[in-house]
């Protein structure tokens, strides 16, 4: 991606890729939009290893606070997210084409 507001990458193992991160960022925090692993590997540390390499992206450009939205009913992201230290903030009331809520999560880096 050319946007110089935008990061990305992908986590390739052995020649395939098995994940990847996309997120903007704006002078002082950052929207994670995605962060994927396949469904064959998770589970297994990589997800972790991939948010671990976009903090260190986010440090070198002095960015402390990630912000992103999952769906109140994906259970596996929640949890995933409240083990990296993310705290749900607030919620959107039927955010979602379905009519579903939206979690709004912060992480503070240090």
């Amino acid at each position: 991606m050319n946007n110089p507001k935008t990061l990305s990458s992908l986590l390739i193992i052995d020649e395939q890729v098995l994940g990847y991160f996309v997120a903007t960022h704006s002078p002082d925090s950052v929207d994670l939009l995605n962060i994927c692993i396949h469904p064959e590997h998770q589970h297994q540390g990589l997800g972790i290893q991939l948010f671990d390499y976009l903090i260190q992206q986010l440090q070198t450009l002095s960015l402390n606070t990630i912000f992103i939205e999952v769906r109140a009913s994906n259970k596996p992201a929640l949890l995933f997210y409240q083990k990296l230290s993310f705290k749900v903030i607030d919620s959107r009331k039927k955010y979602y084409s379905n009519g579903e809520d939206a979690k709004i999560l912060r992480l503070q880096i240090r």
